[in-house]
């Protein structure tokens, strides 16, 4: 085994699973953004609201899994070989977390 993988023995920790993790929840964000008319004001008074709203509370369920999943695989490598603290995908993740807690709370409709 070259030196250059030995160290990362989790398939999780390798630095191409973080990059295309984080890469996935970036375009996994921007499709919630553009989602985001689903669940506002517009959205709400339609006859199939309640397909929009579990339309988006899909898409943003995926988007808050892939970013969570990203910071943990980019945390464990930083353990391993001392990489940067991942800002995007922290950044990610409390986006995702407050566009969640927003949309149960029924904040989105205003």
């Amino acid at each position: 085994m070259p030196a250059t993988t030995a160290k990362y023995e989790m398939p999780l920790v390798h630095p191409a699973v973080g990059t295309t993790l984080t890469v996935l929840a970036g375009i996994s964000f921007q499709v919630t953004c553009i989602l985001l008319p689903l669940v506002g004001p517009a959205g709400a008074v339609t006859p199939h609201a309640r397909q929009n709203f579990i339309a988006f509370l899909a898409v943003l369920l995926v988007t808050l899994l892939l970013s969570v999943a990203a910071t943990f695989s980019k945390l464990a490598r930083r353990e391993v070989d001392g990489s940067p603290l991942p800002l995007f995908s922290i950044t990610l993740s409390g986006l995702s977390l407050f566009l969640l807690v927003a949309l149960l709370l029924g904040l989105l409709k205003i």
